[in-house]
């Protein structure tokens, strides 16, 4: 793989970003994880969940929403991971399909980005088909 062609400068930059994300997410996820986890009344210690629940199809939403999230934010945080590590072997900022700089703009706007613009478009479109 050719090396990127950022300054060290950007590098800082981009390492100091994935790095505030990175623990952004780590959190979020273990709150999430954690939410995933509680049953109904243990948020409100001394609260007995009622014996019928008022509207169990509402609880059921709500998990179903928390275990999404968790997914994705698990995901994107994997994503950060793997740009460190990418940073750490001077690799960052090149696509992983085709090798090519990818732009800063792309870099800005998605710093843990593993493809070109023109490469995610034919990746999505194949993950679509």
């Amino acid at each position: 793989m050719v090396k990127s062609t950022l300054t060290t400068r950007d590098r800082k930059k981009y390492r100091e970003q994935l790095l505030s994300l990175s623990n952004r997410l780590s959190g979020d996820v273990a709150g999430l994880e954690a939410e995933a986890m509680r049953v109904v009344g243990q948020d409100n210690p001394g609260f007995d969940a009622p014996a019928h629940q008022a509207d169990p199809a509402v609880r059921e939403a709500e998990d179903d929403v928390v275990r999404t999230l968790l997914t994705s934010e698990g995901h994107i945080l994997a994503d950060v991971r793997i740009a460190l590590a990418r940073l750490d072997a001077g690799t960052f900022g090149r696509c992983e399909q085709c090798g090519r700089a990818m732009s800063r703009a792309r870099l800005d706007a998605l710093p843990y980005a593993r493809n070109c613009l023109r490469c995610a478009r034919t990746v999505n479109e194949a993950e679509t088909n």
